[in-house]
């Protein structure tokens, strides 16, 4: 397997070398390891301004190079609300060989999503909200992973110890799927969630299982790592439900193309 979602000191809130991680990555038997790290356009998010593509790729070439081929070593990149920024996003993507891009919502209305002033109309208007946000990165966004699909679940139960049932957002879920699986772009099960304290990932099992009914074949896992400790977390746990969800095999990305598939 290959954890496709990783953070290092490369993103403001990553507390490994790319190397020390990779080496997480050599630790827990993966065949390889993709660092996403964050790209972030908001003013008031610690991301913005922080990643310097140049530094990333060259010492990413020197861990390709150290490890010799024994893991594989994806460049990614975690957009920011890339629907917001189009053109600023387009010409990093297009500037640099980046592997894998992941899309994910971080702020809503202004405000960063996992913090308490995003909720403040209340927790149910704050999830449909974010649904409505990810339905419009998902319709106009270049990228090619949809990252924590239902995160606000995260923020929630961060906050609050809470988290709502999805019964009501299953519509614009729904069309959040469609078009992830018309455009040929894939989901990722991120683990974060069990490390935070959730009984089950983002998204759960639920979601996973009508991606996959609605003809969805792209799913990669990622543990959504800041540190080595993290690298593959839950992993055990997401197979599980990739099965239960019907799917018997993962999907490898190169150079932002699905090259290859990982059986399950």
């Amino acid at each position: 397997m290959i954890d496709t979602h990783t953070h290092s000191h490369h993103s403001p809130d990553g507390a490994g070398s790319i190397m020390a991680m990779t080496q997480a990555a050599q630790d827990q038997g993966l065949a390889g390891i993709a660092f996403t790290e964050h790209a972030e356009w908001y003013t008031g998010d610690p991301a913005y301004g922080y990643f310097d593509p140049d530094a990333y790729f060259a010492e990413v070439e020197h861990v390709r190079a150290r490890v010799n081929g024994a893991t594989t070593v994806l460049a990614g990149v975690e957009v920011g609300n890339p629907h917001d920024f189009p053109e600023t996003v387009m010409a990093l993507l297009d500037r640099y060989p980046f592997d894998l891009v992941i899309g994910s919502v971080h702020w809503l209305n202004g405000l960063p999503a996992w913090q308490a002033p995003a909720f403040e109309q209340g927790i149910e208007a704050t999830y449909r909200r974010y649904f409505d946000e990810l339905s419009r990165m998902v319709t106009s966004a270049q990228f090619d992973v949809l990252g924590h699909l239902d995160l606000v679940r995260r923020d929630s139960w961060t906050l609050y110890g809470q988290v709502l049932d999805l019964a009501p957002y299953r519509d614009t879920i729904d069309g959040i799927l469609q078009r992830l699986v018309e455009s040929g772009r894939g989901m990722e099960i991120n683990t974060s969630g069990l490390r935070k304290g959730l009984p089950d990932p983002v998204p759960g099992i639920e979601i996973i299982r009508r991606y996959r009914e609605l003809g969805g074949e792209l799913l990669v896992f990622g543990s959504d790592g800041h540190h080595p400790s993290h690298v593959a977390y839950g992993f055990a746990t997401a197979r599980d439900l990739a099965l239960a969800a019907g799917f018997t095999r993962l999907v490898r990305f190169e150079r932002r193309r699905p090259i290859a598939w990982i059986d399950l």
